[in-house]
């Protein structure tokens, strides 16, 4: 059976009163775990899963942990699509703009490289419409909505 080689940076390890939350690097990749005894490990681990609504998700986690320690590479995470992704960050450069006095169509201009047009023509252009739900969406994120993020999107399983 192949050893694996971690990294766990003490520094950033978290004490709590279920256990020490720690950072595990692989490479370029880090995985959040909890040691239960509240010690950083010194030899070999298992893993306990919690049995709720978001057991798949630490099953996932679990194989994509696997996949770097054992083969290497991690499989992406599936939760947020690449495009979800891009859509997130434009929704984050959106609200910048806007929290910073940019009108939409100034915000159209800098983050989708937009040409200026003439006010008649922007209010029928469908760029308005996604700035218009980008800030929405951005402003959602700011009010919690972040917290759902990683959810991902599958029905309710409780």
């Amino acid at each position: 059976m192949p050893t694996v080689s971690v990294a766990i940076d003490p520094v950033d390890a978290r004490a709590a009163d279920d256990g020490l939350y720690v950072h595990f690097s692989l490479g370029i990749v880090q995985f959040a775990a909890v040691c239960l005894d509240g010690r950083l490990p010194d030899g070999p681990v298992a893993v306990v899963a919690l049995i709720d609504q978001f057991m798949q998700d630490r099953i996932d986690a679990l194989f994509r942990f696997r996949d770097a320690a054992l083969h290497h590479h991690c499989s992406p995470d599936k939760r947020i699509t690449p495009q979800r992704r891009q859509r997130l960050i434009e929704s984050l450069r959106t609200i910048d703009g806007r929290q910073a006095g940019a009108t939409y169509q100034e915000i159209a201009e800098t983050v989708f490289g937009a040409e200026p047009v003439n006010a008649i023509t922007w209010k029928s252009t469908a760029l308005r419409d996604t700035v218009m739900r980008r800030v929405a969406s951005g402003f959602d994120l700011m009010a919690g909505g972040y917290r759902n993020l990683l959810l991902g999107h599958r029905p309710d399983r409780s």
